[in-house]
C-alpha cells in the first residue's frame, strides 16, 4: 500500500504534467489551421461551400460513465497508429442538415430544424466527419504526427459503450470545438484527443512558429529591376588628383597649364556617384579618348591606403 508521501508525489507529478491549453498558443493556431484544412477538404465535394471556425480549445476529463459524451446525436471513436489511447468526435443533430444542404448546393437560408436522421443522412454524416477528422493530420505533422482516423460510429447514446473503451488512466483529453455553417444553418463538432500525446511536445506548443519572409511578386521584382537598370548615374574617369591652396585656385587664369603627376602609363580611376569602382588605362579610339578597365577597386584596401598616406 502506497504511503501518504508517495501518493502526494504522484499527485504533484500528475499536476505538473497537466496541460493548460490557454498557455499553449500554438495549440490554438494548429486548431485554426485544422479548421481551414477541414473546410478545404469538405468543399472539394460540396456544391455549396461551408465555413469552419475553431471556437475553443480546452481540457476535458471524462468521468466514470462518460456522461460528458452523452447528449450528442452522433459520435465516433478516433484512433491512431501513433498512440494507443483513443479519442472521440461528436456532432450535434444539426450537422446532418448542413451536410445534406451543402451536398446539393443549398443556400442554408431556411430555418434550421432538428429532425430524425435517415439512413442517407447517416451516410452523409459519416463521410463528412471522417473527412473532417483526417484533415487535422497535415496541420499537426510538423509538431506532432497524429495519423488519426475514425473508428466505430454511434448514432445513439454512447456514454456506456465508450466508457468501456476507456482505460482508468486515459480519461484526460484536449478538446477542439468547431462550428460548421452554411447560411443560417450551423452545427458543432468536437474532437477530443488524448492529453498525454501532447505532453512531450509542450515546448513546441508554447513557441509560436517564426513567420516566413513574404514572397516577393516576381513580376513586380522584374519591373523594379528593369527600372533600376534604366536609372541615370554619373560615371567619371579621374586621371589624377592634387591638393592646392585656396590662393592658387584664386590665381587661376585662362590658358594656364596644370602639371599632373600622372603619365600615359598611369591608371585612371573610374567612379560612380562618388564611389570608386575600377582602375583602367587611358587610350584613344578614332577621335575619342577611352579607358580600358584593368582591375576592380577593393574598398577596404582603398581605405587603408588613404590612412597610410595621411
Amino acid at each position: 500500500m502506497a504511503s501518504t508521501g508517495e501518493r502526494t508525489i504522484e499527485a504533484q507529478i500528475r499536476s505538473a504534467s497537466k496541460l493548460e491549453p490557454e498557455r499553449l498558443p500554438r495549440l490554438r493556431l494548429l486548431g485554426e489551421e485544422w479548421a481551414q484544412s477541414a473546410a478545404d477538404a469538405l468543399n472539394k465535394d460540396y456544391a455549396a461551400k461551408v465555413a469552419v471556425v475553431l471556437t475553443e480549445v480546452a481540457s476535458l476529463t471524462v468521468s466514470d460513465g462518460a456522461g460528458e459524451i452523452d447528449g450528442h446525436a452522433m459520435a465516433a471513436v478516433v484512433r491512431s497508429t501513433k498512440f494507443r489511447e483513443i479519442g472521440f468526435a461528436v456532432a450535434d443533430a444539426r450537422f446532418a442538415n448542413v451536410c445534406v444542404e451543402a451536398t446539393f448546393g443549398g443556400t442554408g437560408l431556411l430555418e434550421d430544424t432538428v429532425r430524425p436522421m435517415t439512413k442517407l443522412d447517416r451516410q452523409f454524416v459519416q463521410t463528412a466527419l471522417t473527412t473532417f477528422v483526417a484533415a487535422g493530420n497535415d496541420p499537426f505533422e510538423p509538431v506532432l504526427p497524429l495519423d488519426v482516423a475514425l473508428g466505430d460510429f454511434f448514432f445513439a447514446a454512447m456514454d456506456t459503450e465508450f466508457d468501456e473503451l476507456l482505460a482508468p488512466d486515459a480519461r484526460a483529453f484536449i478538446e477542439f470545438a468547431f462550428t460548421v455553417s452554411l447560411g443560417r444553418k450551423s452545427s458543432e463538432i468536437r474532437v477530443a484527443l488524448p492529453e498525454r500525446i501532447f505532453a512531450p511536445h509542450r515546448r513546441k506548443l508554447v513557441a509560436m512558429p517564426e513567420e516566413a519572409p513574404p514572397i516577393a511578386d516576381e513580376r513586380w521584382a522584374h519591373d523594379i529591376e528593369l527600372g533600376l537598370q534604366l536609372a541615370d548615374l554619373e560615371v567619371r574617369a579621374i586621371l589624377d588628383e592634387q591638393e592646392i591652396t585656396l590662393g592658387d585656385v584664386a590665381r587661376f587664369q585662362l590658358g594656364q597649364t596644370l602639371v599632373l603627376n600622372a603619365t600615359m602609363e598611369s591608371l585612371v580611376v573610374i567612379e560612380c556617384e562618388e564611389t570608386r569602382l575600377f582602375r583602367g588605362r587611358m587610350g584613344t579610339s578614332r577621335d575619342s579618348y577611352v579607358v580600358r578597365v584593368e582591375e576592380k577597386i577593393d574598398p577596404t584596401e582603398e581605405f587603408i591606403d588613404d590612412i597610410l598616406c595621411d
